[in-house]
C-alpha cells in the first residue's frame, strides 16, 4: 500500500495487486451498514429521486439542467447520512462546513455536463429527436435497452469521480486535490472498483425495466458499499 501526501489531501492508495474478491468484502461489509437503518436509507433514496424527478417536471427543459446539478447535491447528503450511519449508528444529515458545502455546490456542475454527454451518446442510439423528447419528459416509442445504455453510458466517469463528494464534504479537501485523489484511488484499485463501476452500471440501466426501482432499492446498497470502499481507500 502507497502513501500519497500532498498539502490538499492525504490518503492510502491500494496498490494495482488488490484483488477483484475484494469487492465482494466490501459488499458484505456494505450489506451489513445497509441493514442498520433499511427503511431509513430506501425513504432517502425515494426522497431524493422524487425531488430531481420533481424539479425536472415542473421547470421544463430548463428544470433538467437544474435536476441534473441538484442530483449530486442530493447524492452527497446521502452520503452523508450514511458517513454518521457506519461513525454514530445514527442516520443524520448534519455534517460538513459552509465552505465544503459550497465546493459540492460547485462541483455539482460536473451533472449537467455528464448530462450532456450521455444525450449524445442517446442522440447517437435512438436519434436527436427522441433524446430531446425524453428531455421534455415525453413518452417515446424505443426499445428499454437503450434508454438503459444512455443512461449507464456516464458510469466510467461517475466511476472515476466516485470519492469526490466525500472527499469534499468529510475531509474537507479542495475540488482539484478531490478529483486528483478520487481518479488516484479509482485507477489504485481498479479490479475491485470494476466490480462496483459494474454493480452501478447495472443498477442505473436497468431503471427503465424497473419504473426506477433498481436505482430506488439498490442503489442505497450499492452506496454502502461504495462508502466502504471509500474508508478501506483512505484514511
Amino acid at each position: 500500500m502507497t502513501t500519497v501526501t500532498s498539502t490538499r489531501a492525504t490518503y492510502h492508495q491500494a496498490n494495482k495487486s488488490l484483488p477483484a474478491k475484494e469487492a465482494f468484502t466490501w459488499l458484505k461489509e456494505g450489506w451489513q451498514l445497509f441493514i442498520k437503518a433499511p427503511f431509513k436509507l430506501l425513504g432517502l433514496s425515494f426522497v431524493t429521486l422524487f425531488a430531481a424527478g420533481l424539479i425536472q417536471a415542473l421547470a421544463g427543459p430548463i428544470g433538467l439542467g437544474i435536476s441534473k446539478w441538484v442530483g449530486p447535491l442530493l447524492a452527497t447528503v446521502m452520503w452523508l447520512a450514511i458517513a454518521n450511519l457506519a461513525e454514530n449508528n445514527k442516520l443524520r444529515l448534519s455534517g460538513g462546513t459552509l465552505r465544503s458545502w459550497t465546493n459540492v455546490a460547485l462541483w455539482s456542475c460536473t451533472g449537467p455536463v455528464i448530462a450532456w454527454i450521455q444525450f449524445q451518446i442517446g442522440a447517437m442510439l435512438m436519434g436527436a429527436d427522441s433524446v430531446a423528447a425524453l428531455a421534455n419528459g415525453v413518452v417515446v416509442d424505443v426499445p428499454a435497452w437503450k434508454v438503459g445504455l444512455m443512461m449507464g453510458s456516464a458510469t466510467p466517469i461517475n466511476l472515476l469521480l466516485l470519492f469526490v463528494p466525500m472527499l469534499l464534504i468529510l475531509k474537507h479537501r479542495s475540488i482539484p486535490a478531490s478529483f486528483t485523489n478520487s481518479i488516484a484511488a479509482v485507477v489504485g484499485a481498479y479490479k475491485p472498483m470494476l466490480i462496483i463501476g459494474a454493480l452501478i452500471f447495472l443498477t442505473v440501466a436497468l431503471a427503465p425495466y424497473t419504473f426506477a426501482l433498481s436505482g430506488l432499492v439498490f442503489g442505497p446498497i450499492v452506496s454502502c458499499m461504495c462508502f466502504v470502499a471509500y474508508q478501506r481507500l483512505f484514511r
